[in-house]
């Protein structure tokens, strides 16, 4: 579902986290919002809790749909790496595609998504932390 993807379950897209749960200094973890109309969950997971994982944990609006509901407290993204300073790279795994994101921290509350299915077919976002 295309506008899934744009409108809010993008932050799928996002993820790959490092270390502890710091990045530059930056807890990255709790609830980020790429719009009004869905809600992700960052935390800490896999070994040691060095990677990022991504929940979705909310829909709203046009984002409440049957076929964006069983994604739902799922995550898209699992177990991201560490890929540099405020970087991070895993897969996303959305409408039964996978493909590779990567995320920047471009501030304490601002975080750029870029996914990319068959390297030619690309997305970005921007999240903004909620809490």
């Amino acid at each position: 579902m295309k506008s899934f993807w744009k409108a809010g379950l993008g932050l799928a897209m996002a993820a790959a986290m490092a270390g502890p749960s710091m990045a530059q200094g930056v807890d990255v973890t709790g609830m980020w919002r790429p719009d009004k109309n869905s809600d992700y969950e960052m935390s800490m997971c896999g070994k040691d809790n060095a990677q990022l994982c991504i929940k979705v944990v909310a829909l709203r609006g046009n984002m409440d749909s049957d076929k964006n509901r069983p994604y739902l407290n799922t995550y898209l993204i699992d177990k991201a790496k560490p890929s540099g300073q405020g970087r991070w790279k895993g897969k996303l795994s959305l409408f039964g595609q996978t493909g590779d994101a990567t995320l920047t921290l471009k501030g304490a509350n601002t975080m750029n998504v870029k996914a990319c299915a068959y390297i030619v077919v690309c997305r970005e976002i921007t999240l903004t932390r909620v809490q």
